[in-house]
C-alpha cells in the first residue's frame, strides 16, 4: 500500500512538473514588451528612417535573448500546456505579428515615395516574423 502511494505521488509530481503554463506566460509577457518597444522606436520618430534604424538595432541587440526565451514556446508539447494558455499564446502571437506588420500600412505613403525606406521597413517586419517562426 505504501509503495502504491509513493508511486502515485511521484506520478502526480511528474505530471505537475510537465506543465509549462508559467514559463509560457513569462515568455509571452517578454515578447509583448519586446514588440511594444520595437514599435515605439519606429513610432517615436514618426516613422522616419532613423526610427526604423533604431528599431532594427534594438531588434538585433535583443534577437538572441528573445530566441532563447521563445524556445519555451517552441519546445512545449500539447499536453504540457493548458487550453487557456494555448488560447492566450495564440491571441498574443497574432496580435504581436499584426502590430508589427501594420507598420507597413501605417507608413505606406512614405514607403511608396522612398524605396530605401520601404526595404528597411520590410526587412524589420520580415526579421521579426522570422524570429517567431524559426
Amino acid at each position: 500500500m505504501r509503495k502504491k502511494i509513493l508511486v502515485c505521488f511521484f506520478v502526480c509530481l511528474a505530471v505537475a512538473g510537465c506543465n509549462k503554463d508559467a514559463e509560457i506566460n513569462t515568455s509571452m509577457n517578454e515578447l509583448n514588451a519586446f514588440t511594444t518597444e520595437l514599435i515605439q522606436k519606429v513610432d517615436s520618430a514618426q516613422g522616419s528612417v532613423e526610427g526604423i534604424d533604431a528599431a532594427q538595432r534594438f531588434f538585433e541587440s535583443k534577437k538572441a535573448e528573445m530566441e532563447k526565451k521563445l524556445s519555451v514556446l517552441k519546445g512545449a508539447r500539447g499536453f504540457q500546456v493548458s487550453d487557456e494558455a494555448k488560447k492566450s499564446m495564440t491571441e498574443s502571437l497574432t496580435k504581436n505579428v499584426t502590430d508589427v506588420a501594420s507598420l507597413q500600412l501605417k507608413y505606406i505613403g512614405r514607403s511608396m515615395k522612398d524605396p530605401s525606406y520601404k526595404s528597411k521597413l520590410e526587412k524589420l517586419v520580415k526579421d521579426y516574423q522570422s524570429l517567431l517562426t524559426s
